[in-house]
Parts: C-alpha cells; structure tokens; sequence
C-alpha cells in the first residue's frame, strides 16, 4: 500500500500534461499510472493540474536577527501557500552567515520552525577565505558586488577572483549581485543630493550601466577563474545580450530574474514608489520587455523572487531612509500561470524555470515529477480567476507589490515529500 495517491487529476509529466495517478512512499514518488492502487491517503485532484513544487533560489526570510520583519515559520507559510517547497536563504541576516558556526546554527534554526526543504547560501567577505576553503552544507556563495540591505559587501576584484578560484576547485557556485558600487555610490550621491525623493530618481541612483558593467565584471572574473556563476535578479536589456554572448561563448553562466522585472515597469507602478524600492530598481518598459523575452526563450534560466519582506512602517519612512526589497514568494507561481493562460508563457517553459532548472542548479532530487525523486508538488486550478490582496498573504509584512492584480491560476495545495501542508505535520529539512 502506498503512503499517498493524487488520483483523477492531470500532471506535468515528461514536458507534457497528462492524465496519470500519483503514487507516494516514503517521500518519494513511487509510481505514476493511469491504474487505481490503494494508498493510506488520496487527494482527488478532479479538474486540477499536479506541477512538481516550486523552487525559489532567492529568498530573505530574515531570522535571525529581523524577525519583526519575516522568519522561517511565516516565510515558509508564505511559500507554501504559493505552491513553492524549497527555498534557498541569503547570508544578509544577523549574524551574517559567513562562517561555519554561522551556518550550523541557522540551520539548526530554520529546521524547528521550517515547513518547507531549504537551502542556505554562504556569504564571501574580502577576507574568509578559509571559511570558504572548508565550509559544509552549503554548495553556494553569495557576492553582494554593491551596497544593498545588509552589511554585506565585495567590491574587491582580487579578493572575488581569489574566492572564485576556490569554488572552482570546491565545484561551488558563485551566486553574484552584479552591480558596480562605484557607478552606483557616484549616482546615488548626486540623485540624492539633487533633492529628488521618488522611485524614478531611485531608477536614476542604481542605473542600468550599473548593472550591465557589475555582470561585464563578474563574467570576467569568472572567465579568468573557470568558475561556475549565476547572475541574479537581471533587470536590463544590456544584461541580457553579455548573458547571450557568454553562454554563446561556452561560459558556466546562469541567471534569473523576478517578478519585479518581468511584470513592473516604471510605466505601470502598482502602488507606491516607497513600496517598490528595491535593489536593482523597477526598470523602463523596455527593459521589462526585453527580460521577458528573453525569460521566455530561456536565455534568462531561472525565475526566482528575491522575498524581502520590509514592514508598511519601514515603506512609509521617507524615501532615501525607506529599505530596498518587496516581499514575492507567495505570489511568483500564480503570476506565471496567469501568463501560461494569455499564452505568453508556456507551460513547460513555468515548470523549467520555477522547477526543473533550480534543482539542477542545486543538486538536488527535485524539480520534476517522475518515479524516484522526492515528493513535492504544487497542485494547482488553472482556471481559478482572482485577485491577489495584501490581505492574502501570509507574509509577517503583511503586503505585496502585486495587491490589486488579477490573475487565472490558483495553488490549491502544496505537498512536500508526500505530505500537505497546511493540513498535515510537515518538517522542512535542509537539502545538504
């Protein structure tokens, strides 16, 4: 007898929808058949699509240290409700996670409070590399290449080329926030002493030749170390044609982008610019519509969120005081199936960048649904019309840059390693 049956519904299977049950033992997927079988448990997904769990590569939970802002349960609540199972943490918390001790107890935290599978992501400093030398569990490294929220900062091209030497040898991934701090301290200098408080001047502080010349610097450093390198959150048109000439030219390069660029523009603000403050800023419209394009082709390879919860009363401050970052975990999946129905985006292409590509990227036995790999899924209704409020969320914030939107596509129900969250008690666990 199996653990778990999802029956009458349809699954992404192979590159395609089809009809198919679901078998689950232990965790894992044990059988998938058109065949009735008995099973402890069987959820009836009459009328709904099973999609394997989501991965989100990019998240800011918080803990420890900003709890009032966002920790592992509601975080992991949050991802949950958006169909998403496995996360992956930044380093940007208090205490930084830029040793080993660092990493083991935050670990240790996010195992008691988790509901979903994570990951965490070291963090390179100009100085720990025996840290990065010897560090365990952790099988990526975040380069903040320019001030952003936290303390962390790589500005230093020798000490990056040094740590990407080290992952070569390590078989690491180096994880870069590519922009160039000295474009972006010159201009955020002169914007704000301009007197110009608004998302546009902020546009104008972080601008696109800061983004496209940090991923011109990372590429570099990794051309010369042979690394492996993932761009996070490209937000320009420049961005993407070096993504287009190095994969061309045989570099170990990947990238993602997130809801903030593929969906906002300056053009068409869904509320306030305080809200929409983030690191790189909203962009022009096309821009938008050049990452989308290439979003959709696959050049950009992974959607993630980049979730970083700030509080109403931390947006309200006065703009330059206001913190950079806008919650999206809950809301990434909805977002993209609604572009699934428009048949903007289709739907193998959803499950590559949210699925199959981040577990590839990381390792893991995730991302698609076949006989042997764990048991996560994100089942849900296609058809399913409404509209995404901050009420919604469960996000300890409380808001979403998306409050107002419309969308077709529902997450019905998450289930990790064979088990519902939300209606069953559900671990996460950390992926190394």
């Amino acid at each position: 007898m199996f653990d778990l049956a999802l029956i009458n519904g349809k699954a992404f299977l192979d590159g395609k929808v089809s009809e198919a049950n679901i078998y689950v033992s232990e965790g894992k997927i044990a059988k998938i058949a058109k065949t009735d079988e008995r099973a402890e448990k069987a959820i009836d997904c009459k009328g709904l699509l099973v999609l394997p769990g989501a991965i989100d590569s990019h998240v800011h939970f918080r803990e420890p240290g900003k709890e009032y802002k966002e920790d592992w349960r509601s975080g992991s609540e949050s991802a949950a409700a958006g169909g998403v199972t496995c996360v992956f943490d930044m380093p940007n918390t208090k205490p930084e996670t830029v040793t080993q001790k660092a990493l083991d107890e935050k670990i240790k935290l996010a195992e008691a409070k988790s509901l979903v599978d994570f990951g965490l992501h070291f963090g390179a400093t100009n100085t720990n590399y025996d840290e990065m030398r010897a560090v365990r569990r952790a099988k990526s490294v975040k380069f903040y290449m320019a001030s952003t929220t936290g303390d962390l900062l790589i500005n230093d091209d020798a000490a990056i080329l040094k740590h990407f030497r080290i992952l070569r040898e390590r078989g690491m991934l180096a994880f870069a926030h590519a922009e160039d701090e000295k474009m972006v301290k010159e201009a955020t200098a002169r914007i704000e002493g301009s007197g110009r408080a608004d998302l546009k001047a902020y546009a104008e502080a972080r601008p696109p030749e800061a983004a496209v010349r940090g991923m011109e610097t990372a590429l570099a450093l990794a051309a010369s170390a042979g690394n492996r390198l993932h761009v996070t959150h490209v937000s320009t048109a420049g961005e993407v044609e070096l993504l287009k000439k190095a994969k061309k030219s045989g570099m170990l390069v990947t990238a993602d982008t997130t809801p903030t660029y593929l969906f906002i523009s300056q053009s068409h603000l869904t509320r306030g610019g305080n809200y929409l403050k983030a690191n790189p800023p909203p962009r022009s419209e096309e821009h938008r519509r050049a990452v989308f394009k290439a979003f959709c082709e696959g050049v950009i390879d992974i959607a993630a969120t980049d979730h970083a919860p700030h509080t109403k009363a931390e947006k309200e401050l006065p703009f330059w005081d206001v913190p950079s970052g806008v919650p999206g975990v809950e809301t990434i999946v909805p977002l993209l199936l609604n572009e699934v129905n428009k048949g903007s985006l289709t739907l193998a292409r959803l499950a590559e960048a949210v699925c199959g590509k981040p577990a590839q990227l990381f390792g893991l036995n995730k991302g698609s649904i076949a006989v042997g790999k764990d048991a996560d899924f994100a089942v849900v209704d296609l058809k399913k019309e409404w509209v995404i409020r901050d009420e919604l969320m469960h996000t300890k914030c409380g808001w979403t840059p998306f409050d107002g939107v419309k969308v077709q596509g529902n997450v019905e129900k998450a289930i990790l390693r064979g088990k519902e969250i939300g209606a069953e008690k559900v671990a996460g666990k950390c992926v190394y």
